[in-house]
């Protein structure tokens, strides 16, 4: 039986059952694959993820599948910048709410990343497995470029505005990379050990670490033996 056909509703024919199902918009339906995709890989991992699994997952068929995504590849890279946009989108309204000041809106920015919905063993698992895909596909390396070189660049702008109120020479793009790094490193430590994740702790150790390198690059501060 077809999956992308079902029966007819009560009173309704086939023909108009079809008809029905046929007329979900386009975007609709590679969400649809995006979200059974994102499952697949909670429930299978990559290796057990393939368009097969991904649409019996979607209860869509094969060929609908391949009418929107043609590979695998290509709807692992669709989840990749799925899920970033999840961050980004939650990160945007964290920093908004956070008020003017570019310290307190990366303070909010860093939170979103170790609260839920974003700190969920679902999200950060599939985010690791993408990750590690981005090394041996083309279109995975191209979303994963695109969604981290976004967040990026974000944090080197909130970096670099608090570094202009303070007079410190500390290098953006450097510092953004240390602060993306530490978040994964958080994520990490919090699949392994979720009882001992305190987010405001981590944050503030965080932004501790990062008015350390602040005041070591302002002009004429002294520094250590």
């Amino acid at each position: 039986m077809d999956q992308d056909r079902p029966s007819a509703p009560p009173g309704g024919s086939p023909a108009a059952a079809r008809r029905s199902f046929s007329k979900l918009a386009p975007e609709v339906r590679r969400r649809q694959l995006i979200d059974a995709t994102f499952r697949s890989l909670c429930l299978h991992g990559d290796a057990g993820t393939s368009v097969r699994a991904i649409a019996a997952i979607a209860g869509l068929s094969l060929g609908m599948v391949r009418h929107h995504f043609q590979t695998k590849g290509e709807l692992l890279a669709a989840t990749t910048r799925h899920l970033s946009d999840r961050f980004y989108a939650a990160a945007e309204a964290a920093i908004a709410a956070a008020g003017p000041d570019p310290m307190a809106q990366l303070r909010a920015i860093l939170l979103v990343g170790l609260r839920p919905p974003i700190l969920d063993r679902d999200y950060v698992r599939a985010r690791y497995i993408l990750w590690s895909l981005s090394q041996s596909d083309a279109a995975m390396r191209a979303a994963h470029e695109e969604t981290y070189g976004r967040l990026r660049r974000r944090l080197e702008g909130l970096v670099g505005d608090i570094a202009r109120t303070r007079g410190s020479a500390v290098d953006p793009v450097e510092t953004a990379r240390l602060l993306m790094a530490l978040l994964k490193g958080a994520w990490v430590e919090w699949l392994v050990s979720p009882e001992g994740c305190d987010p405001e702790r981590i944050v503030a150790g965080f932004l501790a670490m990062l008015e350390e390198r602040m005041a070591a690059t302002v002009p004429g501060a002294p520094t250590t033996a």
